[in-house]
């Protein structure tokens, strides 16, 4: 009897021990993902400064026209700029990509995917549309993080 007690004590402790192991792991591997970029939404702003991006009431510090370019051309103009203003310390930047054909320019349509590529996406906070008086819905702003 004494033996099949401590055959039984000697498996259950082995399955703990794995379950402690798959748990470590677990906790390892989830590190945090940061959400998809969405146009408007509130992410990383406060009600003021939502606010204030709403009503165009905000200093931008640097800007890049897109007008002109193709598709390839305006998506490493865009990295590049990304990386030289968190670079240079930039936080605020305004985007104009233009209203295209009947307002479904191929830029503005594409460029929230392109932000939310890894290598760009880790760079920024929000995005929201331009107030009208910095080109409505032919522009967005880009609200970068600080490093």
């Amino acid at each position: 009897m004494w033996e099949l007690f401590t055959k039984n004590l000697n498996k259950s402790s082995k399955s703990k021990k794995n379950k402690i192991n798959l748990k470590t792991k677990k906790s390892k591997n989830n590190t945090k993902e940061l959400q998809e970029l969405r146009l408007g939404e509130k992410v990383a702003l406060s009600k003021k400064n939502f606010r204030d991006f709403n009503k165009g009431n905000v200093f931008i510090e640097n800007k890049l026209d897109l007008h002109g370019f193709n598709q390839l051309e305006a998506k490493n103009l865009l990295e590049d700029f990304i990386n030289q203003s968190v670079e240079n310390g930039k936080r605020l930047i305004l985007i104009i990509t233009g209203k295209g054909k009947d307002g479904e320019g191929i830029i503005k349509k594409n460029i929230i995917s392109w932000l939310n590529v890894k290598n760009l996406r880790n760079k920024i906070l929000a995005v929201n549309h331009a107030s009208k008086k910095h080109g409505g819905s032919g522009a967005i702003y880009v609200l970068l993080r600080k490093f």
